[in-house]
């Protein structure tokens, strides 16, 4: 990977932020299950309260891709631009789905857990993509 050597500054903000993206992944998933277990237990303000701390979360890690991280990776490799506006494309999704989820805890607290397990889906599946392409640029850069 000629362009790595050519720019070790992108390459080792690459490589710091593979592993925080990582580590933030495992805390989202941390969040995700105190709101389920808020709604399972029928814990509305409980749930208000987690959805919260997990929206800020998402918010805090999407950002981060979105004006850090991804912008690196394409300035690192070019040819990743596509699969990387997707992928943004899919950080919007993410929170207009995560937006439904605050509505219907106020509406609808059973249908909740409904949704929010598919937005879990979405996002492990979300999280899936992003780490098969950063271990890809692992392996690419050894």
């Amino acid at each position: 990977m000629n362009g790595q050597r050519n720019q070790p500054g992108l390459a080792l903000r690459v490589e710091r932020g593979r592993r925080t993206i990582s580590a933030q992944h495992r805390q989202l998933d941390d969040f995700y299950l105190r709101v389920a277990a808020a709604l399972e237990g029928g814990e509305a303000e409980t749930a208000r309260a987690a959805l919260a701390r997990f929206g800020d979360a998402l918010e805090a890690h999407l950002a981060l891709e979105d004006g850090l991280y991804f912008p690196a990776l394409r300035g690192l490799r070019p040819e990743l631009a596509n699969d990387l506006e997707r992928l943004c494309d899919e950080h919007q999704q993410l929170r207009e789905r995560l937006a439904r989820v605050a509505r219907s805890i106020e509406s609808d607290l059973c249908g909740s857990a409904q949704l929010l397990e598919q937005l879990a889906g979405d996002l492990a599946e979300h999280e899936g993509r992003e780490e098969g392409l950063l271990a890809s640029l692992q392996k690419g850069g050894s």
